[in-house]
Parts: C-alpha cells; structure tokens; sequence
C-alpha cells in the first residue's frame, strides 16, 4: 500500500545528496525555500512562527492539485487498483493454498505487481503536484515511468513496511512512529532522488518536528485506506466478483489517489519549511 508516482537528479556527496535537487531533463528545481512564508525578517533571522507546517494549506494546494489533473490521476489509479484486487481474488479463488510453492509465487507476484502499480501512481502525482503548485513543468506518463528509481522506490516501500510491521508486532507505539516518520521517504526519492538509506533518514529529519501536522496528514490516512484495504468483503459468485472490482477499484483508486496527492504536497512544504528554517 499506499500507494504513488519526472525525475529529479541531485547530485551530491554519497547518498546525502544536496537538499536543492535539480528536477527531471527539463532543468526544473523545486522552490530553494519556502517563498514568502518563511523569509526572513528585518534582522536578517527566520520568522519562526512562518517555519510551521499548516495543515489547511497542505490540504487546500493538494486539492487543487487533484482538481486540475483529476483526468489524468485517476486514470492510473483506478486501473492499478483494479489489476491489485483482480489479482487478489484470482489467488484467493484459483490458487490452490495447500501447493504452497505455487500460492506462494502467485502472492508474490501480485505483490509486486501491485508495488509496481503504486509506485507509478505515486511518481506520477508527485509530479503533477509539482507543476500544479511547484512550478514544475508537467511530464507525460511515458517519461515519468521512465524516469522513475524504480529499484529504490521498491527497496524504500519494502524497508518501510517491515519497519512498520515489526514495530506495531513490538508494539502499537513504535509502529505508529514508524508510520508517521517514514511516510515521506517515497516522495523524498522522487523529489531529491536520494538513496533508500539517504531518504529515510532524510524523512526522519523533516518528519521529526512536526509530529502532530503528520499525524494528521500522513499517519491518519495511511491508516484509513489500509483499513479500508482490510475490510472489504470477499465475493464469491462472478456478479459479485464484477461488483467488488467495479466499487473496490473506484474506491480504493479515488483514496490512493487522494492519499498520494497528500504525501506528496506535504513533502514538498516539509522540504520548504526546512530549507527556511536553515536560512
């Protein structure tokens, strides 16, 4: 789960790469700080009550983010949703459970067929979000999929997921810290094009200051669309079965897209607030 979505080349020392990263072929760089919110006062200090993540903003640029490129988003979201629980009830009705080498190929292979899926949308909203309300110049879905750190998009979702787990298996808490420290580590990549290592630290660093906006923008979200994820019924005749996919696809397409516009946006104001915070 959860999940997105050209590329942004920074080049740097090893994996820390320098924080204003060049964007994609067209030369494009995020903004260098974060604008007039977090400019400098008289004295030649940052205004620190500018450097604050305000929810209502991220919400709102977000929005008109999925407003201008609705068309364009959902027609990668809702097909990777439907091609993720397509293939779920093909393994759930089809496969065989007690052939364990052929369930667990084809659990597999959904797996990362679906990663594949989200790591695409979220590229691609990332993207967009930057040329909606990041001056960014929009690429097509072509150059973004070819653009896009693939490897280290998948390394970075399968570390955070196991670090996720293995704290809420601990318990509850330190999964919580994990979801909401981390949630940022894919758009890092996408926007700086930092290693895995490189970007979770770095998520850890922009995220660490600002745990009560995450809660709200990243960790509450990530947990509704996993539950919703969760809940869903399974069908059982072929009605039903072209039911689920019709309403599942829709729904969880139109969240996924909804939550990889979030991530996005409020990486990108996460990155502009600590870019001001450091002048």
């Amino acid at each position: 789960m959860v999940h997105r979505n050209g590329r942004r080349v920074a080049r740097g020392g090893g994996d820390d790469r320098a924080e204003s990263a060049e964007l994609g072929d067209d030369g494009n760089r995020p903004p260098a700080s974060g604008g007039p919110e977090a400019g400098a006062g008289a004295d030649g200090t940052a205004r620190q009550g500018r450097q604050r993540l305000r929810p209502g903003r991220i919400i709102a640029a977000a929005a008109r983010a999925g407003r201008r490129y609705w068309r364009q988003i959902l027609a990668i979201a809702i097909p990777v949703s439907l091609v993720g629980s397509g293939l779920e009830i093909l393994i759930d009705h089809y496969v065989d459970p007690s052939d364990a080498l052929l369930s667990f190929s084809a659990t597999l292979g959904s797996t990362g067929i679906s990663l594949l899926g989200t790591v695409l949308l979220s590229g691609f909203v990332c993207r967009l979000v930057g040329a909606a309300e990041h001056g960014l110049r929009p690429l097509t879905f072509l150059q973004v999929a070819r653009s896009l750190q693939w490897w280290q998009l998948i390394a970075a979702d399968v570390l955070v997921v196991l670090a996720v787990v293995a704290g809420f298996v601990l318990l509850v808490v330190p999964g919580l810290a994990a979801l909401t420290l981390l949630a940022v580590v894919g758009p890092v990549i996408e926007i700086e094009h930092r290693r895995v290592l490189a970007a979770i630290r770095r998520s850890v660093q922009l995220t660490r200051s600002h745990i009560w906006p995450m809660l709200l923008l990243a960790t509450t979200p990530l947990a509704v669309v996993a539950e919703l994820e969760a809940i869903a019924p399974e069908p059982d005749t072929a009605r039903e079965i072209s039911e689920f996919l019709i309403v599942r696809g829709l729904a969880e397409g139109i969240a996924e897209a909804c939550l990889a516009l979030l991530l996005s946006e409020l990486c990108f104001q996460l990155l502009d607030t600590h870019r001001g915070s450091m002048r």
